[in-house]
Formats: structure tokens, C-alpha cells, sequence
């Protein structure tokens, strides 16, 4: 009889008795049960979303104020990912926050055709090469919406004008009445069109008061530079411009927004939303909107959304070859940025003028984030292990602690989607 803690002594014979052989059957169950647990207790990696409000050229009494919305976006799509949303959706959520604002050039204040109508573009795509994309779509809140549903219900890629307003009607999207999108100055013109200055002092103190209001907590590093994770050595690098280009100007000019996320489980998603040029053709549809490869890309090494000039971009192709350029060297993602900026600058403009602005925000395989711009103004804003990192002009990031997190960063519950 076993007496206290001591363990049951087995058969050292070749054939083992029957109570020998019942209790290596049970500590073979135990043992196939620890294994068991072990593999359902999957921990999550810690998730990072970049969104970007587009780049361009931004008046100062509009700088703070989308500053501020694209911080907002970043902490919305961020705090869902805690909780175990995945990228697709949290892409979705951050640039639906922006389609809603106004000043931005997507959906609600977006830039008027030659019709006096908004006529919005939209892409997303995830890391198993899915993608979904709408053109040309009238009177609807958020086309990021309508362009996820291409994806997820459909075998299409793209679908625009008449084709993409039906689907929508299909997929019981709410239909606004016509003008609803259009937000204009006191002297009737866009807010992306010259004449924009127009608008009195009253309005113009409102939206300082409203980026004013950013928490106490935040702190400016000057020296551009955020340390992710001092292990593997990755920092976020802001690529600035030149002096001669901070002027400020009279009207918002501005580009696509988009935004890059990944998830607890390792999945990256892209997207973008704009609603094109100011004056555009009845009829024309948008690169970053609509192009896979130009202004969104994303496969198994990174995510990349990009924004500024459409005709540029779509000759260029920017966001496929900075994931190839990342893929084919032994490179940082900083790196491929920089190298792909430098390319495109050359190919296409040569000292980027206003027409060749440009804006790129990406995420590895890792989760190790980059931002980088070729322009006077590109607000962004990004988020991990807690904190939020934003700015707009060149040598400005500041950082501030998220106090509002539901979910410890360390959660992996079993209902992550």
C-alpha cells in the first residue's frame, strides 16, 4: 500500500501487470491533457494600428482639429483590437471616423466633381490577398463600409458607379438624400477648393478651441524617433520635408485617408477612402481608391496605404513595391519606405511639388509600424502597448498614454474573432 506522497512503483519486468499498465495509461491521459491545455492557451501578440488623415497641404485653422479626429480614430480602432477585434474591422472602424468628419478628403467635407457632387472611392484588402473596392459611389456615409462588403460578399475586386449603388441598395446600406455630404464655407465653395478662406473668424476660433482640447498628458519628442520594443532594436521614423515647403496655404489639399492594422492574431488588413481631386471628370475613379497595388497592398510580410497625388501614384504604384522591395532585401521597413519615396520622386516629379505630395504609413509581419511623407502636412496617428503617437508637420510626434483600455494587453480570451 502506498503510504503519503510516494509515487507508485511500476513493473521492471518485460511484461508489465495490470496495475502497472492502468497507471501508465492515466499519466499518459494526464500528460496528453497538459498538452491539450497548453496549445488552447494561445497568447496574442500586442495589436498596432497606424491611420493617416491624407497628405497634402492643411490651413491652420483646420491642422489641430483633424490631428485631433485621427488620434480619435486610432484610439477607437485600437481599443477594439484589445478586446479581439481583427484588422479588417478595425480598419474599417478607424476610417469610418474619419468619413464622418468633416475637412477630410473622403466622404462628409470631401472635395466636389465637376458636378458639385462628393463622388467617393474606397478600398481594403487583408494579408490573404482579399480585397474588395468601390468606385464612384454617391450619397452614402461610409463607402469603407460598402467596400469591406465587396470583399467579404462577393467574388469581385471592384465595382463602381451604377453597379456599385445598387449592390449597395442590396446590402441595405442607408442611402443619404443628395447634397447631404457637401460641407461648404460662408462664400458656397468646398472646402478643398481656393475661396475657402472665406470663412469668418467665429468658425475658424471654434476649430483652435477643438484642438486645444487635447489631454495635458501629452509630451513632444523632438527627436522623431519612437522606441517600439528595445529588443529587436525597431523605432518608428518620421520622414519630414524641406523648410521651403511649410507654407501655409489658403485651402485644404489633401489626399486619401487610410489606415493599417494588426491584430492579436498576427492578421494585417489596409484600407482607404477618398473622395479624389477637387473638379474631377464626371466618370473618373481614383488610384488609392481603387487600384490594388497604388494606394493599398498587403500580404504575408507588411501592410502599406498610401496617399497623396492620384495620377503620381497611379504610375508608380507605390504600396506593391515597398512590400516587394521589403520581401526581395534584408531590409527594415524604414528602410523600404525611404528607398521607394526616393524612386518615386524621381520618376515622377523630382522636388515634389504640390501635384506629387505624398504619404505612407506601414506595418510589418511584426507589427513594427513606419510612417513617412513627402509633403507639407500629414496627420497621423499610432498605437501600442498602451499609448498613442500622432502628429502632422514635419518634427512633431507627440505620445500620451491611453487610460481608457478595457482589456489587459496580455488578454487572449477565446472570443477574439
Amino acid at each position: 500500500m502506498l503510504k503519503g506522497n510516494e509515487a507508485p512503483e511500476i513493473c521492471v519486468t518485460n511484461i508489465m501487470c495490470d496495475y502497472c499498465a492502468w497507471i501508465s495509461k492515466i499519466l499518459a491521459k494526464i500528460k496528453a491533457r497538459e498538452t491539450q491545455i497548453k496549445k488552447k492557451k494561445k497568447k496574442g501578440v500586442d495589436p498596432v494600428v497606424v491611420v493617416h488623415g491624407g497628405a497634402g497641404r492643411i490651413p491652420q485653422y483646420a491642422r489641430k482639429f483633424m490631428l485631433d479626429e485621427v488620434k480619435k480614430a486610432a484610439i477607437t480602432a485600437y481599443l477594439d483590437l484589445t478586446k479581439g477585434c481583427c484588422s479588417l474591422d478595425a480598419v474599417e472602424r478607424a476610417i469610418c471616423h474619419m468619413e464622418s468628419k468633416k475637412y477630410f478628403n473622403c466622404a462628409y467635407g470631401g472635395s466636389l466633381d465637376a458636378n458639385g457632387e462628393v463622388v467617393m472611392d474606397a478600398a481594403i484588402m487583408t494579408n490573404d490577398l482579399r480585397a474588395g473596392c468601390v468606385g464612384a459611389v454617391r450619397n452614402i456615409a461610409h463607402p469603407i463600409t460598402l467596400a469591406k462588403m465587396v470583399l467579404q460578399q462577393t467574388e469581385h475586386v471592384l465595382i463602381v458607379e451604377t453597379g456599385a449603388q445598387k449592390f449597395n441598395l442590396e446590402s441595405g446600406i442607408p442611402t443619404l438624400s443628395p447634397g447631404q455630404l457637401i460641407v461648404t464655407s460662408d462664400s458656397k465653395t468646398s472646402l478643398h477648393e481656393e475661396g475657402n478662406n472665406a470663412l469668418d473668424i467665429r468658425k475658424i476660433q471654434e476649430l483652435l478651441d477643438d484642438g486645444d482640447k487635447q489631454s495635458d498628458k501629452k509630451e513632444c519628442i523632438p527627436e522623431c524617433v519612437i522606441e517600439r520594443d528595445k529588443e529587436e532594436g525597431a523605432t518608428l521614423e518620421v520622414t519630414g520635408i524641406d523648410e521651403f515647403l511649410e507654407i501655409d496655404p489658403d485651402f485644404i489639399q489633401v489626399g486619401a485617408v487610410g489606415a493599417v492594422a494588426y491584430d492579436r492574431k498576427k492578421r494585417l488588413a489596409s484600407g482607404t477612402s477618398t473622395a479624389g481631386e477637387s473638379g474631377k471628370l464626371h466618370g473618373i475613379i481614383s488610384a488609392t481608391g481603387t487600384a490594388i497595388g497604388c494606394g493599398i497592398y498587403v500580404d504575408q510580410y507588411g501592410s502599406v496605404s498610401v496617399s497623396g497625388c492620384d495620377k503620381a501614384i497611379y504610375k508608380y504604384a507605390p504600396a506593391q513595391r515597398i512590400l516587394r522591395r521589403l520581401r526581395r532585401k534584408a531590409t527594415s521597413i524604414d528602410e523600404a519606405v525611404t528607398e521607394v519615396l526616393k524612386d518615386f520622386e524621381e520618376e515622377t516629379g523630382g522636388s515634389f511639388p504640390p501635384e506629387y505630395d505624398v504619404g505612407v504609413i506601414a506595418l510589418t509581419a511584426k507589427g513594427i509600424p513606419s510612417v513617412s511623407f513627402k509633403c507639407a502636412h500629414f496627420p497621423w496617428a499610432y498605437c501600442d502597448k498602451g499609448y498613442v503617437y500622432y502628429g502632422c508637420a514635419r518634427n512633431e510626434i507627440f505620445s500620451e498614454k491611453i487610460d481608457i483600455i478595457e482589456r489587459p494587453l496580455d488578454c487572449m480570451c477565446e472570443d477574439s474573432n
